[in-house]
């Protein structure tokens, strides 16, 4: 699944103010709603720190900024459509162009970047982009492992610019890189990283089922199975793409790192399955069911438990495992993102460059702020 990508700038970051400045407005942005000069100054020191959540309109936006809003955060929204921006609360922008010039000048003040806007392939790049040259903290929930492994490719350019890239950050990928960090404590160098993810509900948002009829097609769903115990029975998952592949080698010396998420699909299907998607009248009409569906998990769905477990392996061939629970994927997304956006806006984590999850946050205390559990379980 590894492809690589080359990036373009529209701007160089040298001719951009970096993070903390601010410069005036250029035509390019609209608002949709009126904002005076003085809001697109960077935060003082008695306000709370603006933060921009790009796709805020989205099922997966919408929860991340009711929990930006819980933790007393000022809030830009920004995106394509100014009808729905316009109901939204805060300092909503919306761009006329999806490119890193206009983004940039719909970032310009914030003093953290979350992106919700997806398929990230598609719409990911530019907020990057944009985010280097401004110099931004910024994360995302990507759950796109070509697109994981683009961001950090950028990892010298963010050093360069003080920007801080963190992708991949909700229920996935960051309870497995976690998981990881607390399982491989006092092990020494691995052998293998087996990450399974399992939900009580398999209810999914329209931006994932977006990503899920373009990635279907291309091989993101594997056909290896792993089965393990969780805390509602016994699960059968299947190998996908997962990030855990390029972010736990940022911080753990291991050999190999498998992703698996427990799915009701037969394996013996997934390769037709997969050539069936390339079809173009096929996948047009996956795509057309997809759209027709519900916005997003709700009731009951919203609130399903979820299970994380990592099993590790040392190269001496001691064997150890975490159990990570939480309620709502999607819930467990917008906590998650809010939280580091939080930490990130209040000049709470010094870092730059591209980072995986276990480099910038304790797992336990971390969880803890964020609905998630870990205990230790017997290896499978």
């Amino acid at each position: 699944m590894r492809s690589s990508f080359s990036s373009t700038q529209s701007r160089s970051p040298s001719t951009r103010t970096k993070r903390g400045s601010s410069r005036s407005t250029s035509s390019r942005g609209t608002t949709a709603s009126a904002t005076s000069s003085g809001a697109r100054k960077t935060s003082r020191q008695d306000e709370a720190p603006l933060v921009a959540l790009v796709g805020a309109t989205g099922f997966t936006g919408g929860l991340t900024l009711a929990a930006l809003w819980r933790r007393g955060l000022r809030v830009r929204p920004i995106g394509r459509n100014p009808a729905k921006l316009a109901k939204l609360r805060g300092d909503p922008q919306a761009v006329p162009a999806w490119d890193a010039a206009h983004l940039s000048d719909a970032l310009e003040g914030c003093a953290a970047v979350v992106s919700c806007a997806g398929p990230f392939l598609e719409a990911g790049r530019p907020v990057v982009e944009a985010v280097l040259a401004l110099g931004l903290p910024y994360c995302d929930s990507t759950g796109e492992q070509d697109f994981i492994r683009w961001v950090f490719e950028q990892d010298a350019e963010a050093r360069r610019s003080g920007a801080l890239l963190v992708p991949a950050f909700g229920f996935d990928y960051v309870p497995g890189d976690l998981g990881a960090a607390l399982a491989a404590r006092g092990l020494g160098p691995l052998r293998r990283v087996d990450v399974v993810y399992a939900s009580r509900s398999l209810a999914t948002s329209r931006g994932t089922r977006r990503t899920i009829a373009a990635g279907q097609a291309s091989g993101i769903v594997g056909t290896e199975v792993r089965a393990v115990e969780v805390p509602w029975g016994r699960v059968r998952a299947l190998s996908i793409a997962g990030g855990e592949a390029v972010t736990v080698p940022r911080h753990l010396e291991v050999g190999e790192v498998r992703t698996y998420l427990a799915i009701n699909v037969p394996p013996a299907l997934i390769p037709a399955a997969r050539a069936a998607a390339r079809l173009p009248v096929v996948g047009s009409l996956l795509r057309s069911a997809f759209e027709r569906g519900p916005a997003g998990p709700s009731g009951t769905d919203r609130e399903a438990p979820f299970a994380c477990r990592v099993d590790v392996e040392s190269q001496t061939g001691e064997r150890r495992a975490m159990l990570g629970e939480g309620r709502g994927p999607y819930l467990f997304t917008a906590e998650a993102l809010a939280e580091l956006a939080a930490r990130m806006g209040r000049g709470k984590v010094d870092a730059t460059g591209a980072r995986a999850a276990a480099e910038l946050v304790e797992p336990e205390e971390f969880g803890a702020a964020t609905g998630l559990t870990w205990r230790r379980v017997e290896p499978g």
